[in-house]
This record gives structure tokens, C-alpha cells and sequence, in this order.
């Protein structure tokens, strides 16, 4: 069982099976479907027990905003994979602040030395974001993603716990953070 992560009002707490509809339901809506796959509830159910996995409802003053599924969570090389986030309401520092709680979790609980993801090519919003956070760009997964009846490529990118430590003592120095290209 993943542990309860706070931030002021924020909190990510364990996704319960009961959870499911709300997570595919948010899955589907029209502005995060073109940038997330949809999973089946029995598919998210099956990971909710499993150590590899964390998977977590975001909750914000005890209501449900999002959900945060990582992956690799037991690796021995410690490389912890986000395998998704969506935010309902975006542009509110929802995601920003989930985003912190999540690096938290994944460098200074779990110890490890580098924390991944994949996004879009065509979504510029998300690689910005994440560049603002300090993820570095790797490379290119090349037709890594199947998307109707083709296959599109996907960012690779990764923050490692130097960087991290880093990002946050320049957070807490006040200085602006790294903006993406």
C-alpha cells in the first residue's frame, strides 16, 4: 500500500477500487483523451495492489481533482516511471504542486535516482511543464505509442535526483524556474 502525501490542502492517497469509475471517467473527457490512453477499470484495478505500481487519487480539501499512476516503483536500478497524471482544472498549480509531492515521494522516500516519463510530441503544454520542473529531454521514443491505427513518437524525459536537489534549493532561493525551449 502506497502511503498518504500532503501538501497544505493537497493530498494524494491511495486509488480504492471504488475510485475506478472517477479515473476513467476523467481519462475520457475531451481535453485529456488526446494526450492520455484510456485504460480499462478492471486494468486499473488490477494495478492497485501491486507494489510495482503507485497509483493515487489527487485530492484537493478532501475532493477528488486528478489522479497520479507511477510505475517501476520497486525498481532495483531506481528509476521510477510516471506513467500518467491528469488534473481536472488546469492552470490552477494543481499539477505543479501534485508534480512536487510526486518527486518527493519518488527521491526523498523511495530513494531513487531518476524519475521518467513520456509525452507527446504534440503536446507542447505538458513538455513545458515538465521542462519548468527541471526534466530533461533524453531523446526521442520513436513510434513508441499506438494511437487508432498508427503509431506516434514520444519525448523521453527525465529529472535525476542531483537535479532535483538542485531545482529545489533554487525553488526555495526564490529564483525563477527553467522555462522550456
Amino acid at each position: 500500500m502506497q502511503p498518504v502525501l500532503r501538501k497544505g490542502k493537497l493530498a494524494l492517497r491511495p486509488t480504492e477500487v471504488g475510485d475506478c469509475d472517477y479515473v476513467t471517467a476523467l481519462e475520457s473527457r475531451p481535453e485529456n483523451a488526446p494526450h492520455v490512453d484510456s485504460w480499462s477499470r478492471a486494468r486499473h484495478e488490477a494495478h492497485l495492489d501491486d507494489p510495482a505500481w503507485a497509483h493515487w487519487i489527487v485530492e484537493q480539501a478532501g475532493t477528488p481533482v486528478g489522479f497520479v499512476i507511477l510505475q517501476d516503483a520497486d525498481d532495483a536500478d531506481g528509476n521510477l516511471l510516471l506513467r500518467r497524471i491528469v488534473i481536472e482544472g488546469k492552470g490552477r498549480g494543481l499539477g505543479r504542486n501534485t508534480m512536487l509531492l510526486v518527486m518527493h515521494y519518488c527521491f526523498d522516500i523511495l530513494g531513487f535516482h531518476r524519475f521518467w516519463l513520456y509525452v507527446g510530441l504534440r503536446n507542447r503544454r505538458a513538455y513545458n511543464f515538465y521542462r519548468r520542473l527541471g526534466f530533461q529531454q533524453e531523446g526521442i521514443a520513436r513510434e513508441c505509442s499506438r494511437e487508432g491505427d498508427s503509431h506516434v513518437s514520444m519525448y523521453i524525459l527525465s529529472i535525476l535526483e542531483q537535479e532535483y536537489r538542485e531545482k529545489m534549493t533554487e525553488n526555495k532561493a526564490g529564483k525563477r524556474p527553467v522555462s522550456g525551449p
